[in-house]
């Protein structure tokens, strides 16, 4: 169980930690346009440079953001007077996991327990997967439902029909047979 004066600590920290986040957020540049009417003259690496700036302060944006919001829902722990509990299971949080990360409102075991569900949810792949299988809709599944060898009826083989798109530079030798003296 806290004390009145480590909540008031602790919230003192939380209080400040917003702040700070929120300077780091404001400071943020948010414009990348070089001023230019025209991008046609410039080099590829710096539309690149510009985008990799774009998608880090993005990120870095979203991560502050989900700070910000992990620090109001502990300080309106501590207007309800529910802070340094858990809010799943209503235990008390330990003292050390508080000192480090004093925005916290789950216990250890519970905090585990998000992160690993969080992370299943990180490896789901696009349902289009379980369908699309490489080795039958690409080598051996034929069009029309059968796997009889010798019937093109799957879309590489008649696409295949039509050719290639390989040049002379292509056939073996690298050169032109046709100019040959």
């Amino acid at each position: 169980m806290l004390t009145a004066e480590q909540i008031e600590t602790f919230k003192k920290r939380l209080l400040k930690e917003k702040a700070k986040t929120e300077g780091y957020m404001d400071s943020r540049e948010e414009t990348y346009d070089e001023g230019e009417l025209s991008h046609y003259d410039n080099h590829p690496a710096d539309s690149g440079e510009e985008l990799f700036l774009r998608e880090r302060d993005q990120a870095l944006n979203e991560l502050d953001e989900e700070f910000l919001s992990d620090v109001d829902k502990a300080l309106l722990a501590i207007q309800n007077g529910t802070y340094g509990k858990c809010e799943v299971c209503g235990k008390d949080i330990e003292l050390d996991r508080l000192e480090v990360i004093p925005e916290a409102t789950l216990c250890i075991e519970h905090a585990r327990a998000q992160e690993e569900e969080e992370h299943e949810h990180e490896l789901d792949r696009p349902v289009e997967e379980d369908v699309l299988n490489p080795n039958e809709t690409a080598r051996r599944k034929e069009l029309d439902g059968t796997d009889e060898p010798g019937q093109k009826t799957d879309a590489f083989s008649q696409v295949e029909d039509y050719g290639s798109s390989d040049t002379i530079a292509d056939s073996e030798g690298n050169h032109d047979p046709t100019r040959e003296h």
